[in-house]
C-alpha cells in the first residue's frame, strides 16, 4: 500500500515538470500554396467599381417582424407589419416623424406582410428618388399615415 502512494505521489509531483518539455520544432517543410485568384478573366478586377452608379432609395430605418405577443395584443395577423428598430438621425424616416417602435403595416394603402430585407427591395424597386411614399403606421394602438419623400442615400 505503502509503495503505491509514494509511487502516485511521485508521478503527481513530476507531472508539472514534464509539462514544460518542449518538442523539437518540425523540419521546415514547402511553404503553403498561395491563394487562389477569384474565377474570371485577368485584368477585370473591381469591375463593379467602374459601372455608372445608380442612386437608390433611402428610407432611414431598421426593421424586423413584429414579436407575436405584440401581434396577438393588437390582433394583427401572423407575418403582418414590420417593427421599426432603429430610426436614422436625419434621415426621410426621422423628417416624416417614424418614431423607434412604430409598426408599419402599409404602404400606400397596401397591406405589409413581408420580411424586413423583402421590404426593403420593394421600396427600393417600386419607388425612385425624389417621390413620395405614403406608409400606415401603429403607434400607440392608433393608425397614422406618414408621408416620407425619398431622396437618394447619404454617400459614404
Amino acid at each position: 500500500m505503502k509503495i503505491k502512494s509514494i509511487a502516485t505521489i511521485a508521478a503527481i509531483a513530476f507531472l508539472p515538470i514534464a509539462g514544460f518539455a518542449q518538442t523539437p520544432p518540425a523540419p521546415p517543410g514547402p511553404p503553403p500554396p498561395a491563394p487562389q485568384a477569384p474565377p474570371g478573366q485577368p485584368g477585370h478586377k473591381h469591375e463593379h467599381e467602374k459601372a455608372p452608379k445608380v442612386p437608390m432609395t433611402f428610407l432611414g430605418v431598421e426593421t424586423s417582424q413584429v414579436p407575436s405577443v405584440v401581434s396577438e395584443q393588437l390582433g394583427l395577423p401572423k407575418g403582418f407589419g414590420l417593427v421599426v428598430d432603429y430610426v436614422v438621425p436625419d434621415s426621410p424616416s426621422a423628417a416624416a416623424g417614424i418614431q423607434q417602435n412604430d409598426i408599419i403595416v402599409g404602404v400606400d394603402d397596401k397591406d405589409l406582410q413581408m420580411t424586413a430585407s423583402q421590404f426593403a427591395v420593394y421600396v427600393r424597386l417600386n419607388y425612385q428618388t425624389g417621390e413620395r411614399a405614403k406608409f400606415n403606421v401603429l403607434r400607440d394602438g392608433r393608425r397614422l399615415d406618414v408621408t416620407l419623400k425619398l431622396p437618394a442615400p447619404p454617400a459614404y
